[in-house]
């Protein structure tokens, strides 16, 4: 390309001479590795697939010179593969995610796992019955392994109680290390004992990663993933379901349309109001590049066109949504924008086929993920976790996520911990409410801000409609070295007004020491809730001689009968693990 076309395709000469001189200077000063260190790192093996890929790729000039120092794990060559693949790719000062879909941390890491770049066996897995230790009566036993002893570490989960006959559970993870397809555990007794299987792919497919799972009122299971191709480089968002509660899948459809192909950070739910003249629909949300879309599929029939529903108002990544409805059916969606910095949701009040302008529920103090000592090198995502409850003739809606403690020194993206034990910013588990149905919000508030310095991460909330209980679990490094986490629950039995004290919900702390898997803990744990029991799903890694895998706990939570109990009064009894957790007093005598 010739200098003179370069110059008469600037609208104005003097900006655009100036605006290259100044990315040439500034490529110039970055700090970019060279390809021997880059191959060490990941103890490529000489001559293999892997490492021809990142010699060819080494092309930094097509990065920005920030680049080189962000926080975006995925490795620079692996973003330049990206940026070749998408050229349409646009740089966003101030988003913490570089603009690139976060699966790149999957990539990254099943590429170092594959340096042959080629798939791994369609195998079924082991098919191990985990069966829980038993617990004292009524309770069940303490927390335990559902997906069961494997030859490879898994990560990232999501697990659904079937409301319509809460025997039956389902839940998947993340399998990168295998043979790539997610890995299903399946109960039909409650969760007292558990089979294991994983789901089929396309062969030409390198990986399957993202899961989330739930149930129609026919008993079918429903999951989605992000199918993940490398050569050439594409992300679809799939479907797929079991008629047999989870022991067999089959492909559905892929739901991102033909024209999307960076689908990234899906989330489902499925209306299961019987008042709803929507009952059965499944909603996903998920974003392709900046946008957020939703698709939903109705019984009977098939998905809906990807619609679009963010705008103006996000200006950086929409990534970290998710999805809810209430008891009549009404659709609400939400998600972190990295740009602005803030919480924003739309709501649908036809099933999904169209919804309102975005409006915002909170600003964030992180724009896209933090550094924590327990999860330094994957980052703590700043993600959305929400709730819908219908309340009388409105609706409560809930919020959660992972963000800064706001304290000075502590409410800028650039304050993160990293892997400082000592540093007195924290990671908090923050929390908004309204009460008409997302016309006004609540000031954000973070729940069980200690002055500690320990990091909360990786929350989910999820509200019981059997008893109107709300429920949150989290990672806690609070009791132990700021590398060591374990689960937490704490719950609300007047909407999200006051909390129950946090209760420990793992016997075993988890570490970041020596993990099998570089994805740590993943981007995100589950909890469900039906008929008075919430089942969490976290990624457990007690064993330092084994695997990591996937963990749950029933809790069950009794309410005794006082007048105008909350959830912070001692009227609230949590049983975890066998054992009763009666808060302070007691609301009789």
């Amino acid at each position: 390309m010739s200098k003179r076309f370069l110059l008469s395709a600037c609208a104005a000469l003097t900006t655009c001479l100036l605006t290259a001189g100044a990315a040439a200077a500034g490529n110039a000063r970055a700090a970019w590795p060279s390809l021997q260190s880059q191959l060490a790192q990941d103890r490529v093996p000489a001559g293999s697939p892997l490492a021809k890929l990142i010699a060819s790729n080494q092309d930094f000039q097509l990065l920005h010179p920030g680049e080189a120092y962000d926080k975006v794990a995925a490795p620079l060559w692996l973003r330049v593969l990206w940026r070749k693949e998408h050229p349409d790719m646009q740089y966003v000062p101030g988003d913490g995610s570089g603009g690139y879909p976060l699966v790149l941390k999957e990539v990254y890491e099943w590429m170092v796992s594959h340096p042959d770049l080629q798939p791994g066996s369609l195998g079924r897995g082991m098919a191990v019955e985990k069966k829980k230790p038993a617990g004292p009566k009524p309770v069940p036993g303490p927390d335990f392994s559902i997906s069961g002893t494997q030859p490879s570490p898994r990560s990232e989960s999501d697990i659904r109680v079937n409301f319509w006959d809460p025997s039956r559970i389902v839940g998947a993870s993340n399998n990168l290390h295998g043979g790539g397809s997610l890995a299903i555990a399946y109960s039909s007794d409650g969760g007292a004992t558990w089979k294991q299987t994983v789901m089929p792919r396309d062969p030409t497919e390198a990986f399957q990663s993202d899961p989330a799972v739930d149930w129609a009122s026919d008993g079918t299971v429903w999951a989605t993933t992000i199918s993940v191709y490398t050569s050439p480089f594409r992300l679809f968002l799939r479907a797929y379901k079991s008629t047999d509660s989870g022991a067999t899948w089959k492909m559905d459809s892929t739901i991102s349309s033909a024209d999307q192909n960076q689908a990234d950070k899906q989330m489902m739910w499925t209306d299961h109001s019987e008042q709803s003249p929507f009952k059965d629909n499944i909603y996903v949300i998920w974003h392709d590049g900046r946008a957020v879309f939703v698709s939903h599929h109705t019984p009977g029939g098939g998905w809906s066109d990807p619609l679009q529903i963010s705008g103006g108002e996000t200006i950086g990544t929409g990534i970290g949504s998710d999805i809810k409805t209430d008891g009549l059916g009404h659709v609400y969606a939400f998600w972190p924008d990295t740009g602005s910095r803030k919480i924003y949701f739309a709501k649908s009040t036809d099933g999904g086929n169209s919804f309102s302008a975005p409006k915002a529920v909170s600003p964030t103090f992180q724009s896209f993920q933090t550094i924590l000592p327990a999860q330094a090198s994957r980052g703590a995502l700043l993600y959305t976790t929400a709730g819908a409850q219908l309340n009388g003739k409105s609706t409560n809606l809930y919020v959660a996520w992972t963000d800064l403690s706001g304290a000075k020194g502590c409410n800028t993206p650039v304050n993160d911990p990293q892997d400082n034990v000592n540093s007195t910013c924290k990671a908090r588990i923050w929390f908004s409410r309204s009460v008409d149905g997302g016309t006004k919000w609540t000031k954000a508030k973070a729940i069980n801000n200690a002055s500690t310095k320990n990091d909360q991460f990786n929350p989910w909330l999820a509200v019981d409609e059997s008893t109107g209980l709300l429920g949150l679990m989290y990672y806690d490094s609070v009791g132990g070295p700021r590398t060591s986490v374990n689960v937490f629950f704490q719950s609300s039995a007047n909407g999200g007004t006051t909390w129950s004290a946090p209760v420990r919900v793992s016997s075993a702390s988890s570490d970041d020491e020596d993990f099998n898997d570089p994805n740590q803990f993943g981007d995100y744990n589950a909890l469900s809730a039906a008929s008075g029991t919430f089942f969490p799903s976290w990624t457990d890694r007690r064993d330092p001689n084994g695997k990591e895998e996937i963990w749950s706990a029933p809790i069950r939570i009794q309410s005794k009968s006082c007048q105008g109990v909350d959830s912070s009064s001692p009227g609230l009894k949590i049983f975890i693990d066998g054992i009763e957790d009666l808060f302070a007093n007691s609301c009789a005598p």
